[in-house]
């Protein structure tokens, strides 16, 4: 319940975030039995967060595992589907805690259900794939096939106009279904040929640049700028408050954009109510109910109408951590 509550939420919420969004051949990701999903990874767990959204199915997640340590915290991102993945670095035990994930993963593909992984292990801000770390992925495929699970692989190509810049333009695209069962050769699943298609297939999807944004249509744009400019000089304020301090907070890294998401996401929501109540007690009750209406309107009128930027600096290396 929680996972559906939280799914719903956040796919409103994109609305706002990304102004011009572009699924490419969802209907090709079917989530016919057990499927083990993959996709490049620029843009840390805000990857995860796009592809739970335009996913035709629930879907469980590897995520780094150093964020499971409070005991409280690890109880809700379990309850949210969110499995541990551990590096070196991490847990001088990762080997062993890193197997057991991936019987937990096993255990939910058996029943039917799906798992996101992202190959390339850590991520990074950039527009070309990187080398697959392959140890989670060839785990995965070699336990699920001893137990007889007949898994579906299904790829992922995400691309951003800006990893430093609102409102987005962002694309995913969902690539053909590769079938494991096809790739068994005398008993044995061939999982290097499984694995070195997959990245051939992610590779060739990818354009190695950032997204160039769609133009707004002249018609649009002139329906939009009265709306646009009441959220505007209404509540820029309230985002540009937030994106200030996550960019002062998050400067030289890579979580931007998920923790501006976040934080925008649950705090918004509060702002509107606080304000409406406000009006309501100070003028009445349909002045907040229709300021209710009103903030969030406009808002989105403004995220639509802004120019989206393509980012230029595409050397800059950034960091994983904080």
């Amino acid at each position: 319940m929680l996972y559906f509550l939280l799914r719903n939420f956040i796919k409103i919420g994109l609305q706002w975030y990304i102004a011009d969004v572009r699924p490419l051949h969802l209907e090709r990701a079917k989530f016919q039995g057990p499927t083990l999903i993959l996709s490049n990874h620029p843009n840390s767990f805000f990857d995860a967060l796009l592809i739970a959204a335009h996913a035709p199915e629930e879907i469980h997640y590897l995520v780094r595992g150093d964020i499971f340590r409070n005991p409280i915290i690890n109880v809700v991102l379990r309850s949210l589907y969110m499995l541990p993945i551990y590096k070196k670095s991490d847990d001088p035990e990762h080997t062993i805690k890193n197997e057991f994930t991936y019987d937990e993963c096993v255990r939910i593909l058996r029943d039917g259900k799906h798992v996101l992984i992202f190959p390339e292990g850590k991520s990074h801000n950039l527009w070309y794939l990187q080398q697959f770390m392959k140890n989670g992925l060839s785990a995965l495929l070699e336990r699920s096939y001893k137990r007889n699970i007949p898994i579906q692989i299904q790829p992922y190509a995400l691309n951003y106009n800006s990893f430093l810049s609102v409102p987005k333009s962002v694309s995913i695209e969902a690539l053909y279904t590769i079938d494991s069962t096809e790739y068994i050769e005398n008993g044995s699943l061939q999982i290097e040929s499984i694995i070195a298609l997959t990245q051939e297939e992610l590779k060739k999807n990818m354009p190695g640049a950032p997204l160039q944004p769609n133009a707004l249509a002249e018609n649009k744009k002139k329906m939009l700028f009265v709306p646009a400019k009441i959220g505007y000089y209404t509540q820029y304020w309230f985002y540009k408050l937030w994106k200030n301090y996550i960019a002062k907070k998050t400067q030289g890294t890579i979580f931007y954009d998920s923790l501006l998401f976040g934080a925008l996401l649950f705090s918004y929501p509060i702002f509107v109510l606080l304000v409406s109540i406000l009006v309501g007690n100070l003028l009445s009750f349909w002045w907040g109910v229709f300021v209710f209406m009103l903030l969030p309107a406009t808002s989105y009128c403004m995220s639509q109408y802004q120019h989206i930027k393509v980012e230029a600096d595409l050397e800059s290396e950034r960091v994983n951590y904080f």
